[in-house]
């Protein structure tokens, strides 16, 4: 796919209201605790692609436990990657499926054409609940681990996630990586197209500074 210029900008409101209707209105604006901006762009049958504030797009799969699907930096830098599964069948997790956890493959391929694959495991671990602008969210819960090709045991990475199916966003996430501290980034502002404008934008993101 290829992936086109986009711009952020809104309409300047004083307040911003939370969305909660389901799928999300493309425009919309995620705010996050490391003070990431990312506005939802296009939408697929199976995928959201989002442009942060610094113009990096991310595709990413209607399966929150999946990671992102692709990654462009843009529009003049070089550099970034697409994610593939190539083996496993992802969508058998629950709730999408009837297994508690599932094994897959990922093929990642960088712009300049070199590739390596990850094994990954993801299990399901329930249902919770998460805040967001002052509301309490239903979440699903996700683990998955992401281990070494070569040995098949040794743990790269682990994610944790909390993902809310209304109104369809990821809303947390802590991934550890052995001899790194932990990083746990929260979303912390969903705004609607008229409310994203640089003022308000601006404004929460220096709150959160």
């Amino acid at each position: 796919m290829k992936l086109s210029t986009v711009i952020l900008a809104g309409v300047a409101l004083s307040t911003a209201a939370p969305l909660y209707a389901g799928e999300l209105p493309l425009g919309a604006v995620a705010i996050y605790s490391n003070g990431q901006v990312r506005k939802l762009v296009q939408q697929g049958p199976d995928w959201t692609l989002w442009e942060s504030a610094r113009k990096r797009l991310y595709k990413e799969s209607y399966l929150p436990y999946l990671p992102t699907l692709e990654y462009r930096r843009f529009p003049a830098e070089s550099g970034g990657y697409t994610q593939r599964v190539v083996a496993g069948d992802v969508a058998q997790l629950v709730p999408f499926g009837d297994r508690r956890s599932v094994d897959f493959t990922v093929d990642r391929r960088k712009s300049d054409g070199t590739s390596d694959q990850r094994q990954w495991r993801c299990s399901y671990e329930g249902t919770g609940r998460e805040s967001l602008m002052d509301r309490s969210l239903g979440v699903q819960l996700y683990r998955c681990t992401r281990f070494a090709a070569t040995s098949g045991s040794e743990i790269k990475e682990l994610r944790e996630i909390s993902y809310a199916p209304d109104p369809g966003i990821q809303v947390k996430e802590t991934v550890s990586r052995p001899g790194r501290e932990s990083e746990v980034t929260r979303l912390e502002y969903l705004l609607s197209p008229q409310e994203a404008s640089y003022e308000r934008i601006a404004d929460l993101v220096k709150a959160l500074r």
